[in-house]
């Protein structure tokens, strides 16, 4: 008998066992729902849910929830469910066509960012968040769900001007990807239903349907007792209540509606091989599927299975990570994860992206490691590490309970109605981890081994490149390694002790040199004896947050053009080769159960260091901050290996068009400026040099004073003091030899056409890019991104709205001022070749609108709304300081500007619109980049 000295217990504990209880946990116990929620039903069936948060202020998110997706969709209806969401902002019984968008945008309520919806193969759900201070803006609101939910209009000609912005939208979604899913999809879903609804649907159905066939889907399955209302936010909620009464209970359900059905996915004994190419794949993708029924979510026995599936998953995923990582990998990078692709489906996957040269290899490993855990198991210390892991989360969670935003919380009620997910809240999930963690036992997780990784509903799918077709194994031989795999005798995982702290002995400290309070921002300056600036914004926007930036100027820019390669990639091989002691796998372990990030980045004006991390963690990230500046890691062996990886990434990618877009894109911007240009052939990777980099990022990190250090979130000042003067003023420095950036003469190109001829699909892309240098001003940089946002509304009104011709457009500008004063416009839209030419005219006739008679005043005044509100949930965001505090410096501006936001988005008006619009958007700035299909080989 083999005895694990581990749990050799002490013999007077063993002696007082039998008269110990232990409490177990009563797994047949009910979740409940949040305490925080009202949950009701009308008479009328709808179900909704109601909970009021305060963050931020003076907004609710609103859902409608429709239990009706694609799959609910007859032969002749195949795409009309998610027609049926492009209608709802096409004209109601209270909104008429165009009028919804226009009104909501007047309200601070932006179409895509805001306004938005989505159709998948089992429900739709429409997002509407929507002020509430004002009481008829809130029930405007609620007026909306209500037309959508059974007052849209669905009148023929607005039915038919749709059918082309549907088929935009399809256009915009074709491509290797979708010829990859089409082939594999019928055997992931054998013989479903699902496997013949894909949401987008049928175009020859989106072309030719009849419009009453569109109505009879409205009418079934847009009824209140097949959805759901979500109210979550700042308002009070018996309001809410009432609102919902008065405008959803009359609706009614219609008489001898279908019966909404569940769909299976048919069990299978056999394992389906699907071996899928296209010549525009950009590398070969292994996926292993294991397919089960989903997990329930009603009990505490249920959110254990389920905590126990993801305990495993992310321990093997750490396991996958590690062999990344050596020599000779079978694979570039693996991962597993257990999730649910429809709703009557849940899946156990394995899935790596290999070399041409390793696919059976790939294969192996992943089959290899999933049976190393069903013969040995787990480790007691990968359990641990995953368990503080999510222990950290929930308590994370728990303690941002009252000040998580309403978007992060509304999607959990709707998942509640639509799937029957768990809504528990974050005090009960954490007091629940604390009670069952201890119960979940190695043995828990490894018998989950053979649960997830059966012999039946398995599914293997090998996509690949076309012209890599004659590498890939057979479907027999991918068969056969399943069972060379039963034959090896494989070795438990081992792995390396670690230490438990990242700086053995700290340094002595430092004093302070001098502080002082800026009271107009509320920001603490603090000079240390070694030259660097600190600049802290205490707040109380989340109690478990502190967000930074470390930020030097010099970057790539002050090397010469024999060190461009090694510059640009030396921040990337300190985080591919680790800091001190510890790769990154090693830093992964040891901040289990931590919230610390931390990553070095050199760009080509500046350096810098940023991330975010918990207060209770500060010194963890501080002691971080330390050894990227004193000692990255030197590891030719993992860079090595991340070149490799690389290299044949970049080989395979060849072939796909979106690949070689970028690149030519990237080249013609760039303007043959080497210094401007990203790596995309994989002989490019042999000119950056290890020692050279790993040199260069030592020398943009030595020197202190060249930084300046941004910290904004909960922070306890004397502690955060002590720790300053540990951890940052013992860094090494030089006050008198400070970095400045040098102009590397990056200029795009003007007054310039180009025309490319890339990818097979019959899809175009037009990219207006205005270009040139101007004097810097704060004013004009705010003024340019406003004609951004004009423009796109009066694109999206244009080219979607009335010319039917593209699914989406944008356009947007913006100033910089490093090297030089710099200006960049763009306007970007996929569409039909054969529409490239009239869309285009249709742009340059808006921006010609605005140039001569300035932007009509109702869009400045959407604009200016939406801005108004977004600076009111910025000014409670650690994000938003910190960025205010990097541009007060970094232009040298008043400490005060940061209280005058709200009088610049007040000063802007239609002339500063228009003189930007006529300074910058001219032909004389243009770079015009059109892109279209390669022509057809004649047969």
């Amino acid at each position: 008998m083999k005895i694990n000295k581990k749990i050799i217990l002490p013999s007077l504990f063993l002696l007082l066992l039998p008269f110990l209880t232990f409490p177990q946990t009563d797994l047949s116990q009910k979740v409940p729902l949040d305490p925080r929620v009202k949950k009701g039903t009308l008479a009328n069936g709808l179900i909704y849910y109601i909970q009021q948060n305060p963050k931020p202020a003076n907004k609710v998110e609103l859902r409608l929830a429709v239990n009706a997706g694609s799959v609910l969709e007859k032969e002749d209806q195949r795409g009309l469910a998610h027609f049926t969401e492009h209608m709802a902002f096409n004209g109601s019984e209270h909104f008429e066509k165009n009028e919804l968008i226009s009104y909501l945008q007047s309200i601070g309520v932006s179409f895509g960012a805001d306004l938005n919806a989505y159709t998948g193969f089992d429900e739709t759900v429409y997002i509407l968040p929507i002020p509430s201070e004002d009481e008829d803006k809130l029930k405007s609101g609620f007026q909306v769900l209500r037309d959508w939910a059974g007052g849209l209009s669905l009148l023929e000609e607005d039915i038919d001007a749709e059918r082309s912005i549907i088929i935009e939208e399809w256009r915009t979604g074709q491509g290797y990807s979708q010829r990859l899913r089409d082939q594999f999809l019928p055997k992931l879903l054998y013989q479903s239903q699902y496997a013949e609804r894909l949401p987008i649907g049928d175009m020859e159905v989106i072309r030719n349907f009849e419009h009453e066939t569109l109505r009879q889907f409205y009418r079934d399955w847009y009824r209140p007792n097949n959805m759901a209302v979500v109210a979550v936010g700042d308002a009070d909620p018996e309001r809410l209540e009432l609102m919902i009464k008065e405008y959803f209970e009359d609706l009614e359900n219609p008489v001898g509606y279908p019966e909404r059905k569940t769909f299976e996915v048919p069990d299978h004994e056999e394992t389906f091989v699907s071996i899928v190419t296209d010549e525009e794949a950009p590398g070969i993708q292994i996926q292993l599927f294991y397919k089960h029924p989903p997990l329930r979510f009603e009990t505490k026995a249920d959110f254990k299975a389920y905590l126990i599936r993801l305990m495993y998953a992310g321990m093997l995923t750490q396991r996958l990570d590690e062999i990344r990582q050596k020599p000779d990998a079978p694979f570039i990078y693996a991962g597993t994860s257990y999730g649910n692709y429809v709703r009557s489906m849940d899946y156990f996957s394995a899935s790596a992206a290999v070399s041409p040269d390793k696919i059976e290899d790939g294969i192996m490993a992943l089959i290899q490691e999933n049976l190393r855990v069903a013969l040995h198991g787990f480790t007691q210390a990968e359990l641990d590490r995953v368990k503080r892991a999510l222990l950290n989360a929930s308590e994370r969670a728990y303690k941002e309970m009252d000040k998580n935003e309403s978007r992060s919380i509304v999607g959990r009620y709707v998942n509640h109605f639509l799937k029957g997910n768990f809504a528990e809240g974050e005090a009960w999930k954490y007091e629940f981890y604390q009670e069952i963690f201890p119960e979940i036992q190695l043995q828990d997780i490894n018998a989950l081994a053979d649960e997830l990784v059966p012999e039946q509903n398995r599914v293997i799918i090998i996509s690949a490149p076309e012209d890599q077709k004659d590498q890939l194994p057979s479907e027999e031989s991918v068969l056969d390694l399943f069972k060379q795999a039963d034959r090896m005798e494989l070795l438990p995982y081992t792995e390396k002790e670690l230490s438990e702290s990242l700086i053995g002995i700290p340094p002595t400290p430092k004093p302070v040199q001098n502080q002082k309070h800026i009271e107009e921002a509320g920001v603490h300056e603090i000079q240390l004896s070694n030259g660097a600036t600190v600049f802290l914004k205490p707040t109380d926007f989340k109690n478990d947050e502190i967000v930074f930036s470390i930020r030097g100027k010099g970057g790539v820019s002050v090397y010469p053009d024999e060190d461009h390669y090694s510059a640009s990639y030396a921040g990337v091989m300190v985080n591919i080769m680790g800091v001190g002691d510890f790769s990154p796998s090693d830093l992964r372990k040891i901040l289990a159960g931590k919230t610390v990030s931390v990553t070095p980045n050199i760009g080509t004006y500046e350096q810098d260091i940023s991330g975010s991390f918990s207060p209770k963690q500060s010194e963890v990230a501080m002691q971080l901050i330390h050894l990227y500046f004193t000692q990255p890691r030197k590891d030719p062996e993992l860079f090595e290996i991340y070149l490799n990886n690389q290299k044949t990434q970049l080989k395979s990618a060849q072939g796909n068009p979106d690949f070689q877009f970028s690149k030519q894109l990237n080249m013609i911007i760039a303007n043959g400026n080497k210094r401007a240009m990203g790596i995309f052939d994989p002989e490019e990777l042999d000119n950056i040099n290890i020692n050279r980099g790993l040199e260069i990022f030592q020398e943009r990190f030595n020197n202190a004073a060249d930084f300046e250090f941004f910290f904004a979130g909960n922070i306890d000042l004397e502690e955060f003091q002590q720790l300053l003067e540990t951890y940052i003023a013992t860094l090494p420095s030089d006050p008198v030899h400070l970095s400045e950036s040098k102009d590397l003469g990056i200029r795009p190109p003007r007054g310039r056409s180009e025309s490319l001829h890339i990818g097979t699909d019959e899809k175009s892309q037009v990219i207006l890019f205005f270009s040139g240098e101007t004097n810097y001003s704060r004013d004009k940089a705010r003024d340019i991104t406003y004609l951004g946002e004009i423009l796109t509304i009066k694109l999206i009104e244009n080219l979607r709205e009335e010319l039917g011709g593209v699914y989406g457009v944008g356009a947007r500008g913006s100033l910089s001022h490093v090297p030089v004063g710099q200006f960049t416009f763009s306007v970007s839209f996929p569409c039909s070749p054969d529409m490239v030419e009239e869309l285009t005219d249709a742009v340059w006739k808006e921006i010609r609108k605005i140039a001569e008679n300035g932007p009509e005043t109702d869009d400045l005044l959407k604009v200016k709304e939406k801005r108004r509100i977004a600076l009111e949930e910025n000014l409670k965001r650690n994000n938003y300081w910190l960025a205010q505090m990097i541009a007060i410096r970094e232009h040298d501006l008043d400490w005060n500007k940061v209280n005058t936001a709200s009088e610049h988005i007040e000063a802007i008006n239609e002339a500063r619109i228009q003189e930007v619009a006529r300074e910058f958007l001219i032909p004389e700035n243009l770079l015009e980049i059109k892109k279209y299909p390669k022509p057809r080989e004649d047969s």
